[in-house]
């Protein structure tokens, strides 16, 4: 039975000789009323607010819940996010095996192409040297022989050098004597067929 603070007021009870006294008692009760008023309304206080935090409690479980979804939808996604980062890091790095691969067979090749012409060039060079060795020995023996006919012009007497050379008599029939090979000497003797350009 829970009394309201103004029935403890109208309350009543029996007279009786000898009782207790009715101011003490009324006074008492008015007491007792004042303060039962009180705990009533911080009762319905504390059930405010105990009905707040059970409501707080559901929102935080109801929010707890959604994070818990939330936190699953991530791990979701970034287990998506990190496949697909693999495997983009693998087509990347196939990507770049592919283009080192295609340098270096390009290098290769250059490299190729560098030791053929080199090799060409080398073989061109021996050529030329060993066509201008031949044309130089000709021409020093040709500047020898020049020479030698100088000094025997120079030693013999005046009558003799009127008569022709015995040489140049054989040269003259037929052949090009060693002072026209002389004069024949160029620098077009250094060029090779094989040398010039098309």
């Amino acid at each position: 039975m829970t009394l309201k603070p103004e029935e403890i007021l109208e309350y009543e009870f029996n007279r009786a000789f000898r009782g207790y006294s009715e101011g003490e008692v009324n006074e008492f009760l008015e007491e007792m009323a004042a303060q039962w008023e009180d705990l009533l309304q911080e009762n319905d206080q504390l059930q405010k607010e105990c009905e707040e935090l059970r409501r707080q409690v559901s929102e935080s479980r109801q929010y707890a819940a959604k994070l818990e979804v939330s936190l699953e939808e991530w791990k979701k996604e970034g287990e998506v996010e990190k496949e697909l980062a693999r495997r983009e890091s693998q087509m990347v790095l196939k990507e770049a095996q592919l283009k080192s691969r295609q340098i270096i067979e390009e290098a290769l090749r250059q490299k190729k192409e560098i030791e053929a012409g080199y090799s060409e060039a080398k073989e061109k060079y021996n050529a030329f040297l060993i066509r201008f060795k031949s044309i130089l020995h000709t021409f020093l023996q040709s500047v020898e022989w020049k020479e030698k006919e100088l000094r025997e012009e120079f030693t013999q007497p005046p009558d003799a050098t009127s008569s022709p050379h015995p040489q140049e008599q054989k040269s003259g029939e037929g052949h090009a004597s060693p002072r026209e090979e002389i004069s024949r000497f160029s620098l077009d003797d250094f060029r090779d067929e094989d040398y010039k350009e098309s």
